[in-house]
Protein backbone atom coordinates (compact mmCIF):
# COMPACT_ATOMS: atom_id res chain seq x y z
CA UNK A 1 0.00 0.00 0.00
CA UNK A 2 1.59 3.19 -1.00
CA UNK A 3 2.13 6.04 1.59
CA UNK A 4 1.87 3.42 4.40
CA UNK A 5 3.74 1.21 6.40
CA UNK A 6 3.28 -2.18 8.15
CA UNK A 7 3.69 -3.32 12.09
CA UNK A 8 4.15 -6.39 13.85
CA UNK A 9 1.20 -7.60 16.14
CA UNK A 10 0.61 -6.82 19.71
CA UNK A 11 -1.14 -4.45 21.89
CA UNK A 12 -0.87 -0.53 20.95
CA UNK A 13 0.02 1.64 23.78
CA UNK A 14 -2.59 4.05 22.42
CA UNK A 15 -5.92 3.81 22.34
CA UNK A 16 -6.63 6.71 19.93
CA UNK A 17 -3.57 8.92 18.48
CA UNK A 18 -5.01 12.53 17.28
CA UNK A 19 -3.17 14.38 14.69
CA UNK A 20 -3.65 18.04 15.06
CA UNK A 21 -4.64 20.24 18.45
CA UNK A 22 -6.66 22.69 16.98
CA UNK A 23 -10.37 22.85 18.03
CA UNK A 24 -11.54 19.94 16.66
CA UNK A 25 -8.21 17.57 17.70
CA UNK A 26 -8.25 19.19 21.17
CA UNK A 27 -11.66 18.68 21.86
CA UNK A 28 -12.22 15.00 20.45
CA UNK A 29 -9.25 14.54 22.57
CA UNK A 30 -10.28 15.94 25.61
CA UNK A 31 -13.67 14.02 25.82
CA UNK A 32 -11.86 10.72 24.64
CA UNK A 33 -9.69 11.19 27.70
CA UNK A 34 -12.00 11.97 30.04
CA UNK A 35 -14.19 9.05 29.46
CA UNK A 36 -11.28 6.96 30.27
CA UNK A 37 -9.49 6.37 26.72
CA UNK A 38 -5.43 6.52 26.64
CA UNK A 39 -5.07 9.60 24.31
CA UNK A 40 -1.84 10.96 22.48
CA UNK A 41 -2.79 14.56 21.15
CA UNK A 42 -0.11 15.44 18.45
CA UNK A 43 1.06 19.00 16.89
CA UNK A 44 3.48 20.12 14.57
CA UNK A 45 3.34 23.62 15.97
CA UNK A 46 3.88 24.83 19.11
CA UNK A 47 1.64 26.48 21.33
CA UNK A 48 0.55 29.49 21.44
CA UNK A 49 0.48 29.78 17.89
CA UNK A 50 -1.54 32.03 15.32
CA UNK A 51 -3.89 30.66 12.79
CA UNK A 52 -5.37 32.41 9.67
CA UNK A 53 -9.14 32.26 10.72
CA UNK A 54 -12.37 34.49 11.45
CA UNK A 55 -11.65 33.93 15.37
CA UNK A 56 -15.87 33.88 15.44
CA UNK A 57 -17.35 31.28 17.49
CA UNK A 58 -20.90 31.00 16.23
CA UNK A 59 -23.72 31.54 19.23
CA UNK A 60 -24.55 27.25 19.34
CA UNK A 61 -20.70 26.87 19.74
CA UNK A 62 -21.23 28.45 23.36
CA UNK A 63 -23.33 25.24 24.48
CA UNK A 64 -20.78 22.95 22.45
CA UNK A 65 -18.09 24.55 24.99
CA UNK A 66 -20.14 24.24 27.73
CA UNK A 67 -20.69 20.54 27.35
CA UNK A 68 -16.56 20.43 26.77
CA UNK A 69 -16.65 20.99 30.75
CA UNK A 70 -12.98 21.32 32.40
CA UNK A 71 -13.73 24.98 32.52
CA UNK A 72 -13.04 25.34 28.92
CA UNK A 73 -16.22 28.00 29.05
CA UNK A 74 -15.15 29.94 32.02
CA UNK A 75 -11.73 29.67 30.46
CA UNK A 76 -12.93 31.56 27.14
CA UNK A 77 -15.09 34.07 29.05
CA UNK A 78 -11.72 35.31 31.16
CA UNK A 79 -10.00 35.87 28.08
CA UNK A 80 -11.97 38.88 27.70
CA UNK A 81 -13.49 37.82 24.02
CA UNK A 82 -15.50 40.06 22.08
CA UNK A 83 -19.26 39.36 22.01
CA UNK A 84 -20.89 39.80 18.69
CA UNK A 85 -24.85 40.84 18.08
CA UNK A 86 -25.06 40.00 14.82
CA UNK A 87 -23.84 40.05 11.42
CA UNK A 88 -23.87 43.18 9.01
CA UNK A 89 -23.73 42.35 5.14
CA UNK A 90 -22.67 44.77 2.79
CA UNK A 91 -23.02 44.28 -0.96
CA UNK A 92 -20.78 46.17 -3.75
CA UNK A 93 -22.80 49.08 -3.63
CA UNK A 94 -22.25 49.73 -0.22
CA UNK A 95 -25.93 48.89 0.80
CA UNK A 96 -25.99 47.14 3.69
CA UNK A 97 -28.21 44.60 5.94
CA UNK A 98 -27.91 44.13 9.83
CA UNK A 99 -29.42 40.20 11.01
CA UNK A 100 -29.19 39.68 14.79
CA UNK A 101 -28.66 36.46 16.39
CA UNK A 102 -31.09 35.93 19.55
CA UNK A 103 -28.32 36.05 22.13
CA UNK A 104 -24.73 36.81 21.55
CA UNK A 105 -21.26 35.33 20.30
CA UNK A 106 -17.37 34.88 21.42
CA UNK A 107 -14.99 35.90 19.15
CA UNK A 108 -11.19 36.06 20.31
CA UNK A 109 -7.94 35.11 18.99
CA UNK A 110 -6.82 31.48 18.25
CA UNK A 111 -3.70 31.79 19.60
CA UNK A 112 -5.48 32.25 22.85
CA UNK A 113 -8.70 30.14 21.89
CA UNK A 114 -6.90 26.94 20.77
CA UNK A 115 -4.21 26.83 23.93
CA UNK A 116 -7.10 27.19 26.26
CA UNK A 117 -8.50 23.51 24.34
CA UNK A 118 -5.04 22.53 24.40
CA UNK A 119 -3.96 22.55 27.78
CA UNK A 120 -7.68 21.25 28.90
CA UNK A 121 -7.20 17.83 27.19
CA UNK A 122 -3.97 17.66 28.76
CA UNK A 123 -5.93 18.56 32.34
CA UNK A 124 -8.76 15.89 30.97
CA UNK A 125 -5.48 13.22 30.58
CA UNK A 126 -4.57 13.27 27.25
CA UNK A 127 -0.74 13.13 26.56
CA UNK A 128 0.32 16.27 24.35
CA UNK A 129 3.74 16.22 22.25
CA UNK A 130 3.84 19.86 20.35
CA UNK A 131 6.85 20.20 17.74
CA UNK A 132 5.46 16.33 16.34
CA UNK A 133 4.38 16.16 12.51
CA UNK A 134 2.39 13.08 11.33
CA UNK A 135 3.99 12.00 8.46
CA UNK A 136 2.38 8.45 7.74
CA UNK A 137 -0.54 6.30 8.63
CA UNK A 138 0.71 2.60 10.04
CA UNK A 139 -1.12 -0.19 8.61
CA UNK A 140 -2.14 -3.70 9.82
CA UNK A 141 -3.85 -6.28 8.18
CA UNK A 142 -5.54 -3.84 6.25
CA UNK A 143 -6.61 -1.56 9.27
CA UNK A 144 -5.12 1.24 10.43
CA UNK A 145 -2.94 0.72 13.06
CA UNK A 146 -0.99 3.84 13.87
CA UNK A 147 1.32 6.91 12.71
CA UNK A 148 4.97 7.69 12.21
CA UNK A 149 5.84 10.69 13.17
CA UNK A 150 8.76 13.33 12.63
CA UNK A 151 10.36 15.50 15.63
CA UNK A 152 10.44 18.81 14.10
CA UNK A 153 13.42 19.70 15.98
CA UNK A 154 15.88 16.47 16.60
CA UNK A 155 14.07 15.15 13.17
CA UNK A 156 13.90 11.80 14.54
CA UNK A 157 10.81 9.52 12.96
CA UNK A 158 8.75 7.59 15.25
CA UNK A 159 6.18 4.69 14.91
CA UNK A 160 3.11 5.30 17.24
CA UNK A 161 0.78 2.64 17.23
CA UNK A 162 -2.66 3.12 18.35
CA UNK A 163 -6.66 1.29 17.91
CA UNK A 164 -8.11 4.46 16.66
CA UNK A 165 -6.59 7.47 14.68
CA UNK A 166 -8.07 10.60 14.57
CA UNK A 167 -7.28 12.70 11.05
CA UNK A 168 -7.70 16.51 12.64
CA UNK A 169 -4.38 18.39 10.36
CA UNK A 170 -6.31 20.77 8.76
CA UNK A 171 -7.55 21.75 5.29
CA UNK A 172 -3.83 19.85 4.59
CA UNK A 173 -4.54 17.16 6.40
CA UNK A 174 -1.94 14.16 5.55
CA UNK A 175 -4.49 11.73 7.26
CA UNK A 176 -7.16 12.43 4.93
CA UNK A 177 -4.82 11.85 1.72
CA UNK A 178 -3.30 8.71 3.01
CA UNK A 179 -7.35 7.31 3.86
CA UNK A 180 -8.74 8.03 0.58
CA UNK A 181 -9.32 10.59 -2.46
CA UNK A 182 -9.74 14.09 -1.43
CA UNK A 183 -11.83 16.61 -3.83
CA UNK A 184 -11.70 20.16 -4.36
CA UNK A 185 -14.75 21.86 -5.98
CA UNK A 186 -15.24 25.89 -7.62
CA UNK A 187 -14.93 28.32 -6.44
CA UNK A 188 -11.69 28.35 -5.57
CA UNK A 189 -10.71 30.77 -2.85
CA UNK A 190 -7.93 31.54 -0.41
CA UNK A 191 -7.58 33.85 2.56
CA UNK A 192 -5.30 36.90 4.04
CA UNK A 193 -6.20 37.30 7.24
CA UNK A 194 -4.80 39.92 9.69
CA UNK A 195 -5.32 41.46 13.56
CA UNK A 196 -5.44 45.72 13.43
CA UNK A 197 -5.88 47.74 16.68
CA UNK A 198 -8.07 51.05 16.84
CA UNK A 199 -10.09 50.11 13.55
CA UNK A 200 -12.87 52.58 13.28
CA UNK A 201 -16.63 52.42 13.27
CA UNK A 202 -15.61 48.44 14.76
CA UNK A 203 -18.58 47.60 17.31
CA UNK A 204 -20.31 44.67 18.12
CA UNK A 205 -21.44 43.44 14.70
CA UNK A 206 -19.39 40.75 12.71
CA UNK A 207 -19.17 42.08 8.57
CA UNK A 208 -18.92 40.85 5.49
CA UNK A 209 -18.11 42.99 2.76
CA UNK A 210 -18.88 41.33 -0.72
CA UNK A 211 -16.76 42.98 -3.37
CA UNK A 212 -15.66 42.72 -7.44
CA UNK A 213 -13.87 40.02 -6.61
CA UNK A 214 -13.71 38.83 -3.29
CA UNK A 215 -14.91 39.66 0.29
CA UNK A 216 -13.59 41.01 3.51
CA UNK A 217 -14.65 39.88 6.83
CA UNK A 218 -13.57 42.00 10.04
CA UNK A 219 -14.79 41.40 13.46
CA UNK A 220 -13.75 42.56 17.27
CA UNK A 221 -11.93 40.09 19.04
CA UNK A 222 -11.29 42.16 22.19
CA UNK A 223 -8.84 44.86 23.55
CA UNK A 224 -9.84 46.60 20.94
CA UNK A 225 -8.61 44.58 18.44
CA UNK A 226 -10.38 43.64 14.80
CA UNK A 227 -9.64 40.57 12.78
CA UNK A 228 -9.93 41.28 8.88
CA UNK A 229 -9.88 38.66 6.37
CA UNK A 230 -9.82 39.52 2.78
CA UNK A 231 -11.00 36.58 0.77
CA UNK A 232 -10.00 36.73 -3.09
CA UNK A 233 -10.64 33.81 -6.16
CA UNK A 234 -7.67 31.75 -6.43
CA UNK A 235 -6.76 33.79 -9.99
CA UNK A 236 -6.64 36.88 -8.05
CA UNK A 237 -4.56 36.02 -5.21
CA UNK A 238 -1.64 37.84 -6.07
CA UNK A 239 -3.88 40.86 -4.84
CA UNK A 240 -3.08 39.55 -1.17
CA UNK A 241 0.44 41.60 -1.60
CA UNK A 242 -1.16 44.43 -1.27
CA UNK A 243 -3.67 44.16 1.82
CA UNK A 244 -4.68 47.52 2.64
CA UNK A 245 -4.80 48.65 -0.89
CA UNK A 246 -7.26 46.19 -1.34
CA UNK A 247 -9.26 46.67 1.60
CA UNK A 248 -9.60 50.11 0.59
CA UNK A 249 -11.39 48.71 -2.73
CA UNK A 250 -14.71 47.95 -0.76
CA UNK A 251 -17.32 51.33 0.17
CA UNK A 252 -17.89 49.72 3.20
CA UNK A 253 -14.02 48.95 4.96
CA UNK A 254 -11.96 51.94 2.97
CA UNK A 255 -10.38 53.92 5.01
CA UNK A 256 -11.15 52.29 8.32
CA UNK A 257 -7.96 50.22 8.86
CA UNK A 258 -4.35 52.08 9.43
CA UNK A 259 -1.71 49.78 8.38
CA UNK A 260 0.88 51.28 10.82
CA UNK A 261 -1.42 50.25 13.74
CA UNK A 262 -1.32 46.18 12.97
CA UNK A 263 -0.55 43.83 15.50
CA UNK A 264 -0.27 40.56 13.64
CA UNK A 265 1.15 39.95 10.56
CA UNK A 266 -0.92 38.98 7.60
CA UNK A 267 -1.28 35.14 6.89
CA UNK A 268 -2.83 33.04 4.46
CA UNK A 269 -4.74 29.79 3.60
CA UNK A 270 -6.42 28.04 1.15
CA UNK A 271 -7.48 27.04 -1.30
CA UNK A 272 -10.66 26.15 0.08
CA UNK A 273 -13.33 24.06 -0.98
CA UNK A 274 -12.70 20.68 -0.85
CA UNK A 275 -13.85 17.82 1.18
CA UNK A 276 -13.05 14.07 1.54
CA UNK A 277 -14.72 11.33 0.28
CA UNK A 278 -14.04 8.77 3.43
CA UNK A 279 -14.04 10.72 6.56
CA UNK A 280 -14.03 7.29 8.49
CA UNK A 281 -12.58 3.92 7.40
CA UNK A 282 -11.27 0.74 9.13
CA UNK A 283 -9.06 2.23 12.18
CA UNK A 284 -9.67 6.19 11.33
CA UNK A 285 -11.51 9.10 10.74
CA UNK A 286 -11.46 12.74 10.03
CA UNK A 287 -12.71 15.75 12.59
CA UNK A 288 -12.79 19.73 11.28
CA UNK A 289 -10.94 20.83 8.33
CA UNK A 290 -9.84 17.62 7.36
CA UNK A 291 -13.20 16.70 6.58
CA UNK A 292 -14.19 19.15 4.86
CA UNK A 293 -14.10 22.84 4.42
CA UNK A 294 -16.66 25.07 1.91
CA UNK A 295 -15.87 28.67 2.25
CA UNK A 296 -15.23 30.94 5.39
CA UNK A 297 -18.24 33.32 4.18
CA UNK A 298 -20.43 32.03 7.33
CA UNK A 299 -17.69 31.75 9.83
CA UNK A 300 -18.81 28.11 10.78
CA UNK A 301 -15.57 26.38 10.60
CA UNK A 302 -14.89 26.40 14.59
CA UNK A 303 -18.57 25.14 15.57
CA UNK A 304 -18.37 22.04 12.70
CA UNK A 305 -15.03 21.35 14.91
CA UNK A 306 -16.43 21.11 18.05
CA UNK A 307 -19.59 19.78 17.06
CA UNK A 308 -17.56 17.38 15.04
CA UNK A 309 -15.67 16.86 17.77
CA UNK A 310 -18.59 15.67 20.12
CA UNK A 311 -19.55 13.06 16.96
CA UNK A 312 -16.42 11.81 16.69
CA UNK A 313 -15.73 11.06 20.39
CA UNK A 314 -18.86 9.43 20.58
CA UNK A 315 -18.02 6.75 17.20
CA UNK A 316 -14.95 5.91 18.62
CA UNK A 317 -15.83 5.38 22.64
CA UNK A 318 -18.20 2.91 20.73
CA UNK A 319 -15.63 1.22 18.70
CA UNK A 320 -13.19 0.78 21.74
CA UNK A 321 -16.50 -0.57 23.78
CA UNK A 322 -17.83 -2.68 21.54
CA UNK A 323 -15.87 -3.06 17.93
CA UNK A 324 -18.63 -1.58 16.25
CA UNK A 325 -17.73 0.29 12.81
CA UNK A 326 -16.39 3.80 12.72
CA UNK A 327 -18.14 4.39 10.02
CA UNK A 328 -21.15 5.07 11.80
CA UNK A 329 -19.75 8.86 12.33
CA UNK A 330 -19.51 9.34 8.62
CA UNK A 331 -23.66 8.45 8.67
CA UNK A 332 -23.84 10.92 11.93
CA UNK A 333 -21.84 13.79 10.20
CA UNK A 334 -24.24 13.35 7.23
CA UNK A 335 -27.17 14.03 9.23
CA UNK A 336 -25.93 16.64 11.06
CA UNK A 337 -24.13 18.71 8.44
CA UNK A 338 -26.10 18.28 5.00
CA UNK A 339 -28.13 21.16 5.70
CA UNK A 340 -25.23 23.19 6.48
CA UNK A 341 -23.09 21.52 3.74
CA UNK A 342 -25.63 23.22 1.42
CA UNK A 343 -26.16 26.42 2.87
CA UNK A 344 -22.43 26.64 2.89
CA UNK A 345 -22.27 25.76 -0.79
CA UNK A 346 -25.02 28.11 -1.86
CA UNK A 347 -24.11 31.74 -0.36
CA UNK A 348 -20.22 30.29 -1.60
CA UNK A 349 -21.46 30.53 -4.97
CA UNK A 350 -23.31 33.49 -4.31
CA UNK A 351 -20.87 35.98 -3.13
CA UNK A 352 -19.08 35.03 -6.20
CA UNK A 353 -21.91 36.66 -8.26
CA UNK A 354 -21.98 40.67 -6.97
CA UNK A 355 -25.19 41.60 -8.96
CA UNK A 356 -27.50 38.54 -7.03
CA UNK A 357 -25.71 39.67 -3.90
CA UNK A 358 -27.33 43.43 -4.56
CA UNK A 359 -30.59 41.63 -5.21
CA UNK A 360 -30.35 39.54 -2.10
CA UNK A 361 -29.71 42.41 0.27
CA UNK A 362 -32.17 44.82 -1.32
CA UNK A 363 -35.07 42.25 -0.65
CA UNK A 364 -33.88 41.78 3.14
CA UNK A 365 -33.39 45.61 3.87
CA UNK A 366 -37.16 45.37 3.07
CA UNK A 367 -37.51 41.70 5.12
CA UNK A 368 -35.84 42.44 7.82
CA UNK A 369 -36.94 39.34 9.44
CA UNK A 370 -35.72 37.58 6.56
CA UNK A 371 -31.85 38.98 7.47
CA UNK A 372 -32.44 37.70 11.06
CA UNK A 373 -33.63 34.62 9.98
CA UNK A 374 -30.49 33.81 7.38
CA UNK A 375 -27.94 35.45 10.68
CA UNK A 376 -29.23 32.50 12.97
CA UNK A 377 -29.25 30.09 10.85
CA UNK A 378 -25.53 30.45 9.37
CA UNK A 379 -24.81 30.83 13.53
CA UNK A 380 -26.20 27.06 13.85
CA UNK A 381 -29.13 29.09 16.24
CA UNK A 382 -31.93 27.54 14.02
CA UNK A 383 -31.45 24.42 11.75
CA UNK A 384 -30.50 25.63 8.42
CA UNK A 385 -33.10 23.56 6.37
CA UNK A 386 -35.14 26.83 7.89
CA UNK A 387 -33.30 28.85 5.38
CA UNK A 388 -33.73 26.26 2.77
CA UNK A 389 -36.99 26.74 2.40
CA UNK A 390 -38.34 26.65 -0.68
CA UNK A 391 -40.38 29.95 0.35
CA UNK A 392 -37.43 32.07 2.03
CA UNK A 393 -34.86 31.25 -1.00
CA UNK A 394 -37.95 32.49 -3.56
CA UNK A 395 -38.34 35.79 -1.41
CA UNK A 396 -34.53 36.66 -1.23
CA UNK A 397 -34.27 36.57 -5.33
CA UNK A 398 -38.04 37.05 -6.66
Amino acid sequence: MRGTHRVSTGSPHWDVVVAGAGPAGSATALLLARAGARVLLLDRARFPRDKPCSEYLSPESTRVLERLGNGVLEAVIAAAPAHLTGMKVVAPSGAGVVGRFETFSFALPRSTFDTILRNAAEAAGAEVREGVKVEELIYQYGTVGGVVTRDARSGMRDAVRARVVVGADGLRSIVARRLGKVFRTAPYRVAFTAHVADARDVNDLGEMHVGRPGYVGLGPIGSGVTTVALVLPLDQAHRGERFFDELNRFPGVAGRFDPTRIVRRVLATGPFARWSRQPAGDGALLVGDAADFFDPFTGQGIYSALRGAELAAAAILDSLATGADLRQYARARLREFTGKWLLERIIGVAVGWPALIERVVGRLIRRPELADLLVRATGNCIPARAALAPGVLASLVL
